[in-house]
């Protein structure tokens, strides 16, 4: 869906991006990490022609950016930036309504859209449509940015550092939000941060950046698993162990109950990270699995979790 072939940019003397290839299959979630100034943010916006490559050819759908009209291009690509960009005199509504109203939808058609992008986001129109971004909290603006993104239906949704504005809590479940969003509707996503943590938690593939190049492009599980260069390896840090069984999920882990019911317990849909951290904060050798009943229907033991975490 998107490529990058052999792409520079340069600034003067100062080259951003260094030679960058990649490719973007069709709805899968790309994180794009690394340190600030590698150059994640500056690919990224090559994509919808802010930013024109010195030298190489970006591909979307197989045809390059270049051959595209750039206000076309972006009325067909979504786009979410950290500091949402919402127009202030504009209603949550006409904010959603923007890119149905360029590119030319009828009145009726651009709002039932508007108003069935704002559910999806769980913000009721009824509450939400006639409010202005200054009554909006940052989680409720963040969530109105990524309605308006989706209310052309565009393929590819390029999403610069969207939820970093934001306090843990709310950036936490804006992310569950996100996944919760895409598992239904399959986007080609580009996203970009900072935070390890975010980009194992939302990528199917990450790649990793440094200095305008690409250090390692791979699923999460094999960036924390088997580092390429020193650069990974320093930046992944010790944190990795954990990292690994927040991409593990539980139910390859259960064992037989054999009598006692551990007094913790997690839901058979968590990952074995939620595991980990309930034997931690408990003290305990094993925690008990629950249905959606809330049944146990077996358990996990901190043995377990600590062998799947340090397993190569």
């Amino acid at each position: 869906m998107i490529r990058f072939e052999n792409v520079v940019k340069r600034y003067g003397d100062f080259e951003a991006l260094r030679g960058v290839s990649l490719e973007v299959a069709q709805g899968q979630v790309v994180v794009l990490l690394g340190p600030s100034g590698c150059g994640k943010t500056t690919l990224l916006r090559t994509v919808n022609r802010l930013v024109e490559p010195s030298e190489g050819t970006v591909y979307l759908g197989g045809e390059d950016v270049r051959r595209l009209k750039p206000e076309e291009l972006r009325r067909g690509i979504g786009y979410v930036i950290q500091s949402i960009g919402l127009f202030p005199h504009m209603s949550v509504l006409e904010n959603v309504l923007v890119v149905p109203r360029l590119l030319g939808w009828e009145r009726s058609r651009r709002e039932a859209r508007a108003r069935e992008m704002l559910r999806l986001v769980g913000l009721e129109p009824a509450v939400f449509a006639s409010r202005y971004p200054r009554e909006l909290s940052g989680g409720q603006a963040q969530r109105v940015g990524l309605a308006r993104a989706l209310a052309a239906d565009p393929a590819v949704l390029l999403m610069d550092e969207p939820f970093g504005a934001v306090d843990p809590p709310t950036r936490e479940r804006l992310q569950d939000e996100f996944l919760r969003l895409q598992a239904d509707l399959k986007k080609t996503v580009l996203f970009v941060t900072h935070d390890l943590e975010e980009a194992v938690k939302l990528a199917d593939r990450i790649c990793l950046m440094n200095h305008g190049k690409v250090e390692q492009y791979d699923e999460p599980e094999t960036l924390l698993r088997d580092p390429k260069t020193p650069f990974v390896r320093e930046f992944i840090g010790p944190s990795r162990t954990l990292l690994r069984l927040s991409r593990i999920p539980l139910k390859g882990l259960i064992e037989p109950l054999n009598g006692k019911v551990p007094a913790a317990s997690v839901p058979l849909s968590a990952m074995a990270r939620e595991a980990f951290s309930v034997l931690l904060a408990q003290g305990a050798r094993s925690v008990a699995v629950t249905d959606e009943q809330g049944r146990a229907v077996g358990q996990v033991r901190l043995e377990t979790l600590l062998r799947v975490a340090s397993e190569d």
